[in-house]
């Protein structure tokens, strides 16, 4: 620090220490501290590290193109950064801001590092434009954070950040990967028209009140390729959790629980593949050993099994049925594909899959349940049945035809396509059409089709039911 103030003479004493005239904690300062800082600007030597700032210092419109290091700095009032251009990275790590600080529309040529710094009242960064990576790792803002609009072209760094008041993120671009991994939001969250081209990390995150991602109806994507993560995040109040006018993807959602969540007017597009291969991959943000070890710990088909059965039952509470069916279907067929490529026909959820897509799909119940009828409408076409009279006779003459010599021998009887087509049909639906069976394969075709038949026109009758549950 004693190179901010090189060339400094003594100013004055305070609990027993020596301070120059910038060191020096103390507004009475004030005339002597703003010549020595005009000073320093005409000269370009932009080293403040560890300076006291007293009130009524303005650093607006400048264009620094040296080094600018407000490390450890106090700013004890007011100080206006607005449309300042940093040319260089520019160093507010530690900096302690105990009054109103504005940021607005700077451009922070080659990235910011404002790790640790302290905001203990209303900061903006309205407009503000990022070029490089900006670092804001637990940095601690008392007051109201501003970042609307701010353009984050590099890696945003949040990690471990603290929002004890509202934070405003509000059509804010993050050109980059944006990290607020265990960052803490003690009120609201907003990133209304926020737009995200690469990962949001909101792992472990915990907000206590509400948080809001919103996009306009005619922009309903988050950005270009989107990937928001609130793995393991906790949220005191997931009611009051909102998304709105968006496209989302169940994976965002996994290891967490999204059950209380508001989804207005969203629209779940994905592909099933798709999203577990982006379960399967670590964002670049992680070190290489973590990287490695959630490798071996990862569930990709649990997970996302779990996520879509929770955010089917989100859908089903709010009577978004259609939504819920199928987030309940890619829930049963996440686990399915997980071995063998699906291809597990021993287990008894691959016949329900096959079925009638878990329940899920009217379409499919209705094929299977028509190939039923017709396979075994041709098992009866070619079996035997008895034959049935078409007019009464008393047994007595009936024991006389049988005993009569000239009584012909009758064989059994052949059905038609249309007559073993109503005869397969009367079956599965558990009627006893005639003729009876009377050969062997007839008698065991008819046992087995009043088992499926009516199973399957369950399974129809289930699916159509949650296709249309009021």
């Amino acid at each position: 620090m004693r190179n901010a103030c090189a060339g400094e003479g003594f100013c004055k004493k305070k609990e027993g220490k020596r301070y120059c005239v910038l060191h020096y904690p103390g507004d009475e300062k004030a005339a002597d501290f703003q010549t020595t800082l005009d000073r320093k600007l005409a000269a370009q030597d932009y080293n403040f590290r560890g300076v006291w700032f007293p009130k009524g210092v303005r650093f607006k419109e400048l264009h620094w193109d040296g080094s600018a290091n407000f490390s450890s700095a106090t700013f004890n009032e007011d100080i206006d950064f607005s449309d300042v251009e940093f040319q260089v990275k520019a160093l507010f790590n530690n900096a302690s801001f105990n009054a109103r600080a504005d940021f607005d529309r700077v451009k922070f040529s080659l990235g910011a590092d404002f790790g640790g710094a302290r905001f203990n009242e209303v900061v903006s960064f309205g407009q503000a434009y990022f070029q490089q990576s900006a670092n804001f790792n637990s940095a601690s803002f008392s007051a109201d954070a501003n970042f609307i609009q701010a353009s984050f072209s590099a890696v945003a760094y949040f990690n471990a950040a603290s929002f004890s008041a509202d934070a405003y993120f509000g059509q804010a671009t993050f050109g980059a990967a944006a990290s607020f991994r265990s960052a803490r939001f003690g009120a609201t969250a907003s990133f209304r028209s926020a737009r995200f081209d690469a990962v949001a990390d909101f792992s472990s995150a915990r907000f206590k009140d509400y948080l809001y991602f919103a996009r306009e109806p005619k922009k309903r994507t988050l950005g270009n390729q989107p990937q928001l993560t609130f793995r393991f995040a906790l949220f005191e109040k997931p009611d009051h959790v909102s998304f709105h006018t968006l496209e989302l993807k169940p994976h965002w959602f996994a290891n967490v629980d999204p059950r209380k969540f508001e989804f207005i007017d969203v629209e779940f597009e994905y592909d099933l593949k798709d999203e577990l291969e982006k379960l399967k991959m670590v964002d670049t943000l992680l070190p290489y050993w973590l990287k490695l070890k959630m490798a071996e710990l990862s569930a990709p088909h649990r997970l996302l099994s779990i996520a879509c059965r929770q955010l089917a039952d989100n859908a089903e509470t709010n009577h978004r049925y259609h939504e819920a069916s199928r987030l309940r279907y890619s829930s049963f067929d996440a686990r399915r594909i997980e071995r063998f490529y699906g291809f597990v026909f021993w287990r008894l959820d691959w016949w329900y899959w096959l079925a009638s897509g878990y329940g899920e799909s009217v379409s499919r119940a209705f094929i299977v349940f028509v190939m039923l009828i017709g396979l075994f409408a041709v098992g009866y076409k070619y079996s035997s049945f008895e034959h049935v009279e078409k007019t009464e006779i008393t047994p007595t003459a009936q024991a006389a035809e049988k005993s009569s010599p000239d009584t012909p021998n009758k064989g059994p009887k052949r059905l038609g396509w249309d007559e073993a087509a109503r005869y397969s049909i009367n079956v599965s639906i558990l009627q006893k059409p005639d003729p009876k069976p009377q050969s062997s394969l007839a008698k065991w075709l008819v046992i087995v089709e009043t088992v499926l038949g009516p199973a399957q026109a369950a399974l129809l009758a289930l699916a159509l039911r949650r296709r249309f549950m009021r």
